[in-house]
């Protein structure tokens, strides 16, 4: 089979379930909890949906890119957070509730903007040499029957069968990430050559990208006077990115070299994932500043 075949069919289903296994993680309290903490969501709305795109644009201008990798790393920015993100958050001792809520939010934008900026995004960096682009109503449907059905479903039967989920939910991340490594590794066999003809320039840039965007979303949120825990949240969910979204964009355009930015971030963003979660384990008295108050200034 095809890679690009069988990451069409694949990617689909691996969102799906993994998409499905967080919602078994969520409540009704964490969408309430949007209204009730406005500024921490607020930040890490804007940082995702705005400073995210516009640092990515930043980058791939400033490294002068090839249009096809400028393309998939604009691709990136626009899946802003995902499963990865809320477990990392765990590890780091960020704000879960916080992360979750942020998820939720990115997870509901998207499936407007991904297909517009992502077509945006192939005018203006291929140009005449653009062949297709995503159809936005039908990519709009399918984002909502693969990120926000899932969600939904989880979130429900969480609320119905709570020890069902308790015991579930691990087995179905699990099963997600073993799947999505075994496809990633299939699609670097399969595309060796143009993995390595694309892989520095790529790798550049994916590594400015996370590096910048983590260092952004600490350090406006620290701004803010948001505490630590809130801080590390939206460091988190600025800097990873939803790489199965990604993959699921790149085999409906039959895109190839979509792929490989996501791919290589993978690898990055776990490097500097192990770098964050040990710094955020340093016990506060050795930092700097001091505790603040867990809940945020109103």
């Amino acid at each position: 089979m095809d890679s690009m075949n069988a990451v069409k069919l694949i990617s689909p289903t691996l969102l799906f379930l993994m998409t499905l296994g967080m919602g078994m993680t969520m409540t009704w309290d964490d969408v309430k909890r949007i209204a009730r903490y406005p500024k921490a969501i607020t930040v890490g709305a804007i940082n995702q949906a705005v400073v995210l795109p516009l640092v990515g644009f930043a980058m791939v201008l400033a490294f002068d890119v090839s249009p096809e990798i400028a393309v998939g790393i604009m691709l990136l920015t626009f899946c802003p957070g995902g499963v990865g993100s809320n477990i990392s958050t765990l590890l780091a001792r960020g704000d879960i509730a916080l992360s979750v809520s942020l998820t939720l939010i990115s997870g509901c934008l998207i499936v407007i903007t991904l297909p517009v900026l992502t077509n945006a995004a192939m005018v203006y960096f291929l140009g005449e040499e653009l062949t297709r682009t995503l159809p936005v109503g039908e990519t709009a449907l399918r984002l909502t029957l693969m990120v926000l059905l899932p969600v939904s479903l989880g979130m429900w039967i969480n609320h119905h069968w709570p020890r069902f989920t308790g015991r579930a939910e691990g087995y179905v991340k699990a099963s997600g990430f073993i799947l999505l490594s075994l496809m990633i590794v299939g699609v670097l066999v399969k595309e060796y050559g143009t993995f390595l003809a694309y892989s520095q320039q790529a790798g550049t840039v994916v590594t400015a990208l996370c590096a910048t965007t983590m260092t952004i979303g600490f350090v406006s949120a620290r701004l803010f006077r948001l505490n630590r825990a809130q801080s590390t949240s939206i460091c988190i969910e600025v800097g990873i990115q939803n790489t199965l979204l990604a993959l699921v964009i790149a085999g409906i355009l039959g895109k190839a070299y979509l792929t490989i930015p996501a791919v290589i971030y993978v690898v990055v963003s776990s490097a500097m994932l192990l770098v964050v979660i040990a710094w955020a384990n340093v016990p506060e008295s050795w930092l700097p500043w001091r505790a603040r108050p867990s809940q945020e200034r109103r």
